[in-house]
């Protein structure tokens, strides 16, 4: 039997839009998990993915001692080991963290007992964890993953992920990459690692990715300063490390078309912004999605939710590019495979879900949503009472 809360509406369908239920409240965090007929004040998803990125240096971080030494060669460079696994799996989990035990930074921080619970439950023989150019090239392939891999990312290369993360990630025989903006590195801020950690680490099989040179808001860029952007970060790469990487993750999870055809030009094969959701052979692999984490976001009931789900099978998305030019924004899906009981929970505006037969979803806000960052996430209950996950992120002028 379904009930109608206070402020719920009807959708077109005739149905009631519910809003979310406490299993829900898990995967977005309470704020976030209010439905699709409820408001969510502005901010609250940003905050649930992490996207408050990079803060600015102050002149006290600065380190004075910022020279590096020689780059290494191409042949001192580990690849990341390689496991040899089978399955049927044709999709994969990916997490972002950015910080570790930094408690000043709580939209961007995991706090250290946090992170050691995460890697508990990873390495409790429930899941497989590979290197993320492994996945990818797996997916791409059409190769076969174990059940429940997962991937681990970091953004911006901390200071703290030397010190803290990466010991615990060796412990523990884990792989991880990490996306490097260069010129944070080169301006020698201590909040961040230096090119010797860094060259220490890929020499170690540490994954290397590309995050741009500035961290700048790329689709706020003319297209020649984002390619600039990128072929200067790839001759840092190449000075550095002594090669260019060929994974890559937006700053901020920001893209829109140009930009995406800006970084497959310059030689990246796959790419990461920071929407929710499992990755699959079925998706964009210039627009890979990543479960972020932090301080707020970072509870094990959310954890193992988002560690165990499965990709929502969707085509024919809009809008189609990921920088909004209608606001509100006519958003929409067609689902590949049969899921009754989609929810879709976006991060601001009200909102009614219509669905258009079996296949087809379309949602509507009542206005213009707030310029930033727009989120929305659809779940369906899946096999084995694993969540099945679609979000996207959508830059708002």
């Amino acid at each position: 039997m379904k009930f109608m809360a206070k402020g719920q509406k009807p959708s077109a369908t005739g149905n009631f839009v519910e809003p979310g239920t406490m299993l829900r409240s898990m995967v977005f965090g309470t704020a976030f998990a209010i439905g699709l007929t409820f408001s969510t004040s502005p901010g609250i998803a940003q905050s649930e993915a992490t996207d408050a990125g990079v803060e600015a240096p102050t002149q006290e971080n600065m380190n004075e001692n910022a020279a590096t030494t020689e780059p290494m060669a191409q042949s001192d460079v580990s690849e990341p080991a390689r496991v040899e696994v089978s399955g049927d799996a044709t999709s994969s989990v990916v997490f972002m963290y950015h910080r570790f035990g930094e408690d000043e930074y709580p939209s961007t921080n995991i706090k250290i007992d946090q992170f050691k619970e995460h890697v508990a439950e990873l390495t409790n023989g429930s899941y497989t964890v590979l290197g993320v150019p492994q996945i990818v090239s797996a997916l791409e392939k059409g190769e076969g993953l174990p059940d429940r891999t997962v991937g681990i990312t970091i953004d911006d290369a901390y200071r703290s992920v030397y010190e803290i993360a990466w010991p615990i990630f060796r412990e523990n025989n884990m792989p991880f990459t990490v996306f490097v903006s260069t010129e944070q590195l080169d301006d020698g801020f201590s909040n961040y690692m230096t090119w010797d950690m860094v060259r220490e680490m890929a020499k170690a099989g540490v994954t290397i990715g590309g995050h741009s040179q500035h961290h700048s808001h790329l689709p706020d860029l003319e297209i020649e300063a984002v390619k600039a952007e990128l072929a200067h970060s790839a001759d840092r790469f190449k000075q550095e490390l002594g090669y260019v990487p060929d994974i890559f993750a937006y700053p901020y999870g920001e893209a829109n078309d140009a930009v995406i055809a800006a970084v497959k030009e310059a030689g990246y094969k796959a790419a990461f912004g920071q929407q929710s959701g499992a990755m699959s052979v079925d998706l964009d692999f210039m627009y890979l999605p990543r479960f972020a984490l932090n301080e707020h976001y970072g509870s094990m009931d959310r954890f193992t939710l988002a560690a165990n789900s499965l990709p929502l099978a969707v085509t024919d998305i809009t809008p189609a590019n990921y920088t909004l030019t209608r606001n509100p924004p006519a958003f929409g899906f067609t689902l590949k495979e049969a899921a009754p009981n989609v929810a879709c929970y976006p991060s601001d505006g009200d909102a009614t879900m219509t669905r258009l037969g079996d296949e087809r979803v379309e949602i509507r806000l009542d206005g213009p949503v707030a310029s930033g960052r727009w989120r929305i996430n659809c779940t369906s209950m899946g096999p084995n009472s694993r969540w099945q996950w679609f979000g996207m992120l959508y830059t708002v002028p």
